[in-house]
């Protein structure tokens, strides 16, 4: 048996992780009896189980191990097998070694590797200079000048502070964090009276804070690697993260030892002295197991370290995964939206990540013949990946240019002969549409293996093209609207608003009746104009209404009540409003807003009872701006009835008396 790295620990802060190749795949028991074995020695922790299966989550945050198919359950037989190691002390080393020699004989175990880090970010660092940092004056949102104003569009996917962190079967940042050491330090407050000083110290927060000296560094591999040196330029911790392709022959869970270095590289970030020290949001480790690529990534690190150092440790990192598992093809990545939908399929579909483009070094080297002459001759990347590189390589030809967009077409075309049921589609249709090609647009979505190509047409149209719209509104047929996400439907909705509004009522009557849309299109109001956004509003009041306990879909209906009327009255469109008025009574006590911009739309029209009545309404259900309806100009034709004054000084004397 090969045992390497077994080495023993020099910091209180190591942690490290074991990974075992085994001659012949362990099943669950077998795997399980593995890791017993080598807790009982403190090799390993205790109860390091076969994970159970686990669901896809498809909800953007990412659930880690992303199967290709439903048929790999995580409880299944590996040859690869991976955990955390407790890095011994020098008298503990030569028990750990028999152990896992002993281990390796009765597991038929042929290699070990021991895998360390002795060192950790300073968290503590961090929250002090964060301190010091010059926090920006926010003025106070004013008071509204009228309380019969739009209400907020709802649920924005806000998550706080929230840090998500995902992988089956990887060992855990708890299980990889070390206890807390002797060099723990205090937070002190510094005075930062002079100016000079306070520049001092925010420069200081471009500089890396380790506790016990930097980890371990790599500025080269034996493999290609894309993207480097430019990352540490062009870093952005909001998205940071890196793709690799594994060679050599596939061993089933290979990806417990991506999903094992994946969880090494994030606790080197980890400080257990500092609770509320959140060095990251989300990150995640995505597998593509067809093409046998991972993307690890991580969103909005918060930590003190250079991106010189955060390049080279996450380099370092795919270095070692590389002695142990080769890899083939690397690249540094800023992961966008797009990228994690894609490689993460949404839940639909399978995982799909490029973890490189050789296409593009030979396209700057050899032209496009020479590069499309490599790509029909060559046999390690799949024909999908092979099109995901000639979709690259389009992406960077302006498609509003008559030039370049040839190419940008040329190459898209080929690369749907790799692969019909690539993105070149949607690529290929905005390049036909910028070059005013719109029949051959349609066609294409017509044709495309997915009908968002028709709505992207649609969309596009509308942008760059509005006089052509209508052309393009038969893609919108009823099989393409009930197939799309309601929130796709209400983006292309905002987008024909915006952009050729004209078409806005088309497009509104074909949507289907379904009161999923309610809170989506609700939402597209608040990003256009206000006629467009009545239109808008008026489609979600027609839609089946959700029942009081649908949450943010019940919220956003009675809001559009209110909003609607307000828009109607701004607009001047009084009968309208009173039409909306009448309308949102039912919904009124749900939000009392609905009061008030009903008071001023009776008052508008000359009903002065009825709009005394919504006032009194809006006072009983303790409506929150009572007090700006008193001096709402709109309500200016009910100051002259004894009614309205009477009606604040009860509603004073009231709460006078809780007082």
């Amino acid at each position: 048996m090969e045992l390497t790295g077994l080495e023993p620990r020099r910091s209180d802060l190591a942690r490290g992780i074991v990974i075992a190749r085994a001659v012949r795949p362990l099943d669950p028991a077998e795997q399980r009896a593995l890791w017993a074995t080598l807790a009982a020695a403190g090799v390993t922790e205790a109860d390091q189980e076969v994970p159970e299966p686990r669901e896809r989550e498809g909800n953007g945050s990412g659930d880690g191990d992303n199967d290709d198919d439903d048929d790999e359950p995580e409880d299944r037989a590996r040859q690869w097998l991976a955990a955390p190691w407790l890095p011994p002390s020098d008298d503990e080393i030569e028990g750990q070694r028999a152990a896992l020699v002993r281990a390796a004989a009765e597991h038929e175990i042929e290699a070990i590797w021991c895998v360390k880090v002795e060192t950790g970010i300073d968290g503590i660092a961090w929250l002090e200079l964060a301190a010091i940092e010059p926090s920006e004056d926010e003025d106070e949102d004013e008071d509204r000048a009228s309380s019969s104003e739009v209400v907020d569009a709802i649920f924005e996917n806000g998550n706080g502070g929230e840090v998500l962190y995902a992988a089956p079967d990887a060992p855990s940042l708890s299980a990889l964090a070390p206890e807390a050491g002797e060099d723990d330090v205090d937070l002190d407050e510094e005075d930062e009276d002079e100016e000079d000083e306070d520049e001092e110290e925010r420069e200081e927060m471009l500089e890396s804070h380790w506790r016990s000296g930097t980890p371990p560094f790599e500025h080269s591999v034996p493999f290609p690697i894309e993207r480097y040196p430019e990352m540490i330029d062009s870093y952005d911790g909001e998205r940071f993260g890196i793709a690799i392709k594994l060679g050599g022959t596939a061993l089933p869970g290979e990806e417990s030892v991506i999903n094992a270095f994946f969880a090494l590289w994030l606790s080197v970030y980890q400080d257990e002295r500092a609770d509320e020290f959140e060095p990251f949001q989300r990150a995640d480790v995505i597998h593509d197991r067809r093409h046998r690529s991972a993307l690890m990534w991580v969103e909005r690190f918060a930590v003190p370290a250079t991106p010189s150092d955060q390049v080279h440790f996450l380099l370092w990192i795919v270095g070692r995964i590389h002695e142990i598992v080769p890899i083939a093809w690397a690249r540094f990545d800023s992961i966008d939206d797009a990228v994690k939908a894609r490689a993460a399929a949404d839940g639909e579909g399978e995982p799909f990540i490029l973890a490189g483009n050789p296409f593009a070094e030979r396209w700057k080297r050899h032209g496009e013949e020479g590069a499309l002459a490599w790509a029909v001759a060559q046999s390690a990347w799949s024909r999908r990946e092979l099109a995901g590189m000639l979709i690259e390589v389009a992406l960077e030809h302006d498609p509003d240019d008559p030039a370049t967009s040839i190419i940008a077409e040329r190459l898209l075309r080929r690369a749907l002969a790799f692969d019909a049921g690539s993105d070149a589609s949607g690529y290929l249709a905005i390049v036909l549409v910028r070059q005013r090609r719109l029949a051959d647009a349609i066609a294409l979505a017509r044709d495309a293996p997915t009908r968002d190509v028709r709505l992207l047409v649609v969309g596009e149209t509308a942008e760059h093209a509005p006089g052509e719209l209508e052309a393009a509104l038969d893609l919108l047929d009823d099989p393409t609207l009930r197939a799309t996400d309601p929130e796709e439907l209400s983006e292309l909705v905002a987008s024909v608003a915006r952009h050729a509004p004209a078409y806005l009522s088309a497009v509104l009557e074909r949507l289907p009746r379904d009161a999923a849309l309610v809170p989506y299109l609700y939402n597209a109001s608040f990003s256009v104009e206000r006629p467009q956004a009545l239109a808008i509003l008026r489609e979600v009041l027609a839609l089946p209404p959700p029942p009081p306990d649908a949450g943010e879909a019940r919220s956003a209906l009675v809001m559009a009540w209110n909003n609607a009327c307000i828009h109607a009255h701004a607009l001047g469109d009084f009968a309208l409003a009173v039409e909306l008025a009448d309308g949102g009574q039912p919904y009124a006590a749900e939000n009392p807003y609905i009061y008030h911009s009903a008071a001023c739309a009776y008052a508008a029209s000359g009903q002065i009872d009825r709009a005394i009545e919504q006032v009194s309404l809006a006072i009983d259900h303790e409506y929150e701006h009572t007090e700006k309806m008193e001096t709402d100009p709109d309500l200016a034709p009910l100051r002259d009835d004894p009614r309205f004054a009477n009606l604040f000084i009860d509603w004073r004397t009231r709460r006078a008396d809780l007082n």
